[in-house]
């Protein structure tokens, strides 16, 4: 690939989620509005090789754009017989309609990418349709990206894309900002999204990698450009401060041969201090913008307390406890109370951890969840109750379809009986 195709490539990935944005008001159409947005880049790859790159690429992509969707336009009318007989009277309309959309393309883009943001992540949509579309519109991933970091296949992929454009379009979702109440219900839907894809780049369910580090970018960026979208809301800067600080973590995840390195065994010198500090800013505006945080301010608050460690063994897990006490009180999710298990063993023995996640056991929701007999077996190894930990470490490798998980797992079954 040539230079100036590196250089569109890139304009590409940055202007695309906001031309299509911009497209949408205006067509209430998605399919359409990715069509005149792809029809501005083929313009870009024709022109822009010979001419050179503008200096306002951004406005050039929206300009070759906005003649697409007036000649299509225009095009319409015609195929519709509203041409006949067109006097100087008609054709004046026609010209103040035509400036009309180019108005409305010319708008501030904040608030359409807020819109196509909330469009995208609709709950009128499945969790899966709602993360593939998001990833194809906002980030721009290919279809055949968002397939190899999901391991899907690409025609399931696409198939689902067009789908939920179809769903969208069928129930007449409006291109708009929720407000008041709806606002919070939706925004959760968009923090949700958001964070599912992170977490599938964090630790991978399924495949030979532990990680896929380009969904976790993705999500940083999304998360980032809702930041900035959404000033006023806790919970959007909350998500972002914990992903950050997570993200810190990447390098020191895993070790030479891509094997996982937990937590407490990572090399903290290899954590990104700018990440961190990033997630600890973002955390104070959380804590700012509401001293009672929510689901994911209350994770970052988490995850802060690891990140101000500069040894594992300076961990503050009385301050952890009791924030998992508090996100368990919030929440209610059995997976927060396996987290909180572990954090309350780190306070008073593995003793204590067991008891709490024996009463978990009988849960619907962790019943294939291979993490919880991953953390009892641990438990159970540090109490000497090695036979016992052996058979909850098997257990958890035959419950996750993640290949370097299960290695590390075996592994830890193998060292009981040393």
């Amino acid at each position: 690939m040539s230079e100036v195709h590196h250089a569109i490539d890139a304009i590409w990935r940055i202007e695309q989620a906001k031309l299509i944005a911009g497209l949408a008001r205006f067509t209430r159409d998605l399919s359409l509005a990715e069509e005149l947005a792809q029809d501005a880049l083929l313009s870009a790859l024709e022109q822009w090789p010979r001419m050179g790159i503008p200096e306002k690429p951004g406005a050039w992509l929206m300009t070759a754009a906005k003649n697409r969707a007036i000649d299509k336009a225009r095009k319409a009318k015609l195929a519709q017989g509203k041409h006949v007989e067109i006097g100087r009277e008609r054709d004046a309309e026609q010209e103040i309609a035509w400036e009309a959309l180019e108005d409305a393309l010319d708008d501030p883009m904040g608030d359409d990418l807020l819109r196509l943001i909330f469009v995208s992540c609709h709950p009128v949509l499945s969790t899966d349709a709602r993360t593939a579309l998001t990833l194809r519109l906002i980030s721009g991933l290919t279809t055949e990206e968002i397939a190899r970091g999901f391991l899907q296949s690409e025609p399931t992929i696409a198939q689902r894309i067009v789908r939920a454009k179809r769903t969208l379009a069928e129930k007449h979702v409006p291109f708009e900002i929720p407000r008041g109440p709806e606002l919070t219900q939706r925004l959760a839907s968009v923090l949700e999204v958001i964070y599912l894809t992170f977490n599938e780049g964090y630790s991978a369910t399924g495949g030979d990698d532990w990680m896929r580090p380009q969904l976790c970018e993705e999500a940083l960026r999304l998360a980032r450009i809702l930041c900035g979208l959404m000033p006023e809301e806790s919970e959007v800067f909350g998500l972002t401060a914990l992903m950050e600080i997570q993200a810190s973590r990447i390098e020191a995840r895993t070790g030479p041969s891509g094997e996982p390195i937990l937590l407490l065994d990572q090399n903290r010198a290899l954590w990104d201090q700018l990440l961190i500090r990033r997630g600890l800013a973002a955390l104070a505006r959380a804590e700012a913008l509401s001293p009672a945080l929510g689901r994911y301010g209350l994770q970052a608050a988490i995850a802060a307390c690891h990140a101000r460690a500069r040894e594992a063994t300076q961990t503050d897990w009385a301050r952890i406890a009791s924030l998992y006490d508090a996100l368990a009180a919030l929440e209610g999710s059995p997976v927060v109370d396996l987290n909180r298990a572990v954090a309350h063993s780190m306070v008073a023995g593995p003793q204590a951890g067991l008891d709490l996640v024996d009463a978990l056991i009988g849960e619907d929701a962790l019943k294939t969840y291979h993490l919880l007999p991953s953390v009892r077996g641990d438990f159970l190894f540090k109490l000497g109750r090695l036979a016992e930990a052996e058979a909850e470490f098997r257990r958890a490798a035959s419950l996750t379809q993640n290949a370097r998980e299960k290695s590390l797992l075996l592994e830890r079954a193998a060292a009981c009986r040393q």
